[in-house]
């Protein structure tokens, strides 16, 4: 692996920044060009950037996708991390079920509302608008 693919990865990019700055608070006497030189061969030395394969088991779909890619995915979304691989959205990233349902539970009573209204009060259709309303 060379510069080249460790100064297009974001990822390595905000790794190199982080630990540059690190050793720099640690070794202040260094020169900042050495601990970057050290920082990239460490990362040439150790990352191999497999293909990975990222099995979706709520949607039954699969995607490929290389180590750094997936490096990236988790500093960009911070999904929740869990054992064994396992990785969940956060739960403001996706819409709340309970929401919908509360939401469409309102939507039905507003309906119900407004067409009570267009009855007498007092009338069958009134009653039963409001006993609608009432329930939703």
């Amino acid at each position: 692996m060379n510069n080249l693919v460790v100064d297009q990865n974001e990822t390595l990019v905000k790794y190199r920044a982080t630990m540059t700055r690190l050793v720099k608070s640690l070794y202040p006497h260094m020169d900042t060009m050495d601990i970057i030189d050290a920082i990239d061969y460490s990362i040439k030395k150790r990352i191999n950037n497999y293909d990975v394969q990222i099995r979706n088991n709520y949607t039954n779909s699969e995607v490929n996708m290389t180590v750094l890619e997936m490096l990236h995915y988790i500093e960009s979304r911070h999904p929740i991390k869990t054992s064994y691989g396992v990785l969940f959205k956060r739960h403001e990233s996706v819409p709340n079920p309970m929401a919908k349902v509360i939401q469409s539970f309102l939507d039905l009573r507003k309906k119900h509302k407004k067409e009570m209204f267009k009855y007498p009060k007092g009338s069958e259709m009134f009653e039963r608008y409001n006993l609608q309303q009432t329930l939703d």
